[in-house]
């Protein structure tokens, strides 16, 4: 006895639905005869009788009505798992999970994120806030897709590489003298109270090398871990601070002022994945997005070359 195929099932629902043969080719965009061959090739494999023929037309036997309930719950099924299929391949409905950096996944993932979701509501996110040193672990337990740290990592099962830099620029309460300029010369900071970033994310050592290539040395007032919260010094007249560019963002220009600062300070972001196992099509869309928001926020602050010029040259050693 033959096995059923999805082709026959096709042709008994049709029938049952349409009443006639003619009626069901029409629905099939088959031909009629191709359709009365699938109806006996289904009756061959189900070992009895689906339909009565009399005068020229089908009556559905009793059989035939019971299992037509059950082919239409399969061909429901059928046509539902299309729609997801189709729904994943136009990047309609998934799920992504992420792990960042607060500076990353406080503020910034979140705004990016929102104007994806918004084509696609159907698409479930999850956001993973962790200090950079602890990235890998999200990846590690299987709950990210992918995760962005600030320090590289050689652990077995992640798969590391430098995905952007990242610009730092000086956060100024607003008025400050130094607003007045469209470049911050670092070397200008020296009697300026400063706000240190910790050195979890290495904050510390990139800015340590930016004064040290300026020439110059900073005794850092207040020492904070989240750039954030170093903005916030910086918004109730504290201090300066370093900060990197996309934690600036939903701060007002009556709170803090930002400006691009030389020598420049780039810190590398870094992209974990998990080993052989491919990122989905929902992930890398997004994964594009943040790399695209990112590049134009660099490009905005990015030090202005005849600005530069107008400084004092760098300190050779």
């Amino acid at each position: 006895m033959a096995r059923t195929n999805m082709r026959q099932i096709e042709a008994f629902n049709a029938v049952m639905k349409c009443g006639s043969v003619t009626r069901a080719a029409e629905t099939l965009f088959v031909s009629q005869p191709a359709v009365t061959k699938l109806i006996r090739a289904f009756e061959d494999s189900c070992g009895f009788a689906l339909f009565e023929r009399a005068a020229g037309r089908l009556h559905p036997t009793a059989e035939a009505q019971r299992l037509f309930l059950e082919t239409e719950k399969l061909l429901t099924g059928v046509a539902r798992v299309e729609n997801v299929a189709r729904a994943i391949r136009d990047l309609e409905r998934g799920e992504v999970a992420v792990t960042a950096y607060p500076a990353l996944s406080l503020r910034f993932l979140p705004i990016i994120a929102s104007d994806f979701l918004a084509e696609r509501p159907d698409v479930r996110l999850a956001i993973e806030t962790r200090n950079s040193q602890s990235v890998y672990e999200a990846m590690l337990n299987g709950s990210s897709d992918f995760g962005i740290s600030l320090v590289p990592t050689r652990h077995s099962g992640i798969e590391c590489k430098p995905f952007h830099d990242n610009v730092l620029v000086c956060a100024l309460p607003p008025g400050h003298r130094l607003t007045e300029k469209p470049i911050v010369d670092l070397r200008e900071l020296v009697h300026e109270r400063f706000i240190s970033l910790g050195r979890d994310d290495l904050s510390t050592v990139v800015t340590k090398e930016a004064f040290d290539r300026a020439g110059v040395e900073i005794d850092a007032a207040i020492h904070v871990q989240m750039a954030d919260t170093a903005c916030t010094f910086v918004a109730r007249g504290q201090g300066v601070a370093l900060v990197p560019v996309l934690a600036t963002l939903g701060w007002r220009t009556d709170e803090i002022e930002l400006r691009p600062i030389w020598p420049s300070v780039n810190k590398t972001m870094w992209l974990y994945t998990r080993t052989y196992e491919p990122l989905s099509m929902l992930a890398g869309l997004l994964l594009g997005r943040v790399r695209e928001a990112l590049d134009e926020i660099n490009d905005k602050y990015r030090p202005d070359p005849e600005a530069i010029s107008e400084l004092p040259p760098l300190p050779v050693f």
